[in-house]
């Protein structure tokens, strides 16, 4: 019993230790628990309830028919923030870059007419980027501009760059609200390829509309972001004011 207990204590040592040193990263795997009853000469018992154990400390993530991984530590999106992506996190983003994979300005969609308040046809600035934390991808974002707000803004914005911080400082527009609306939601082939998940893989799904000081609908995307990567949360001040949506159309929903 005791050298059980010893050799418990050993494996969960050596595996945190190959964290803290960075032998494992976040979402690497970890050795089988044969590989590591090997190594330590216990039996799968033991090395099964040393990786328990670690999975119950937030060390490790044990997906059933896939592996153990070291968990990666999720970006928390402030939800209540209206300006960009990065400026939502919570943390500091110096490992966060945002990398173009589509920039092309088309003919708006029909279904972005009610989104910009138009009846006329339209161009828009598509962008399509996605996110990552120190390389690992967990978002990707689908966001508009029409061109007649933001002209030549095809010819501005590169990666890793803020749109919002040109929308302010190049165009003047200040963001007054926000409506955003959340849905869990199956990935399409094009999301989960980007993703790089299944698209059996469930996603956090985010619909956002800006509006300026005007009430005018400026900005509109959507962005999806992978479950094992991101928490969402809520900051509420007893003092803050609600902002009243029910002048804005529900074509989110």
């Amino acid at each position: 019993m005791e050298g059980s207990k010893y050799l418990y204590d050993q494996i969960r040592m050596s595996v945190l230790q190959m964290i803290s040193s960075g032998q494992l990263k976040e979402g690497d795997k970890v050795p089988t628990e044969k590989e590591l009853g090997e190594l330590f000469g216990a039996s799968r018992i033991t090395v099964r309830r040393a990786l328990k154990e670690l999975e119950a400390e937030g060390a490790l993530e044990i997906l059933h028919g896939k592996g153990t991984f070291v968990k990666r530590k999720k970006q928390r999106l402030h939800m209540l923030d209206l300006e960009g992506f990065r400026e939502g996190l919570e943390h500091g983003t110096n490992d966060i870059c945002k990398v173009i994979l589509e920039k092309k300005i088309i003919n708006a969609p029909e279904a972005l007419y009610p989104i910009f308040q138009r009846a006329e046809k339209f161009k828009v600035l598509k962008l399509v980027r996605e996110i990552k934390h120190k390389e690992a991808i967990f978002s990707v974002d689908y966001a508009y501009f029409p061109v007649d707000i933001y002209p030549d803004f095809d010819q501005i914005v590169t990666d890793n760059v803020s749109t919002f911080e040109i929308i302010h400082k190049d165009y003047g527009i200040k963001f007054m609200k926000a409506r955003k609306v959340v849905e869990v939601v199956y990935p399409d082939e094009e999301v989960s390829k980007r993703l790089g998940i299944s698209k059996l893989d469930l996603v956090i799904q985010i619909k956002k509309v800006t509006y300026d000081e005007n009430n005018r609908p400026v900005h509109f995307s959507t962005y999806y972001l992978k479950t094992d990567h991101v928490k969402l949360f809520i900051d509420v001040d007893v003092n803050g004011k609600k902002r009243a949506f029910s002048e804005m159309p529900d074509v989110l929903l």
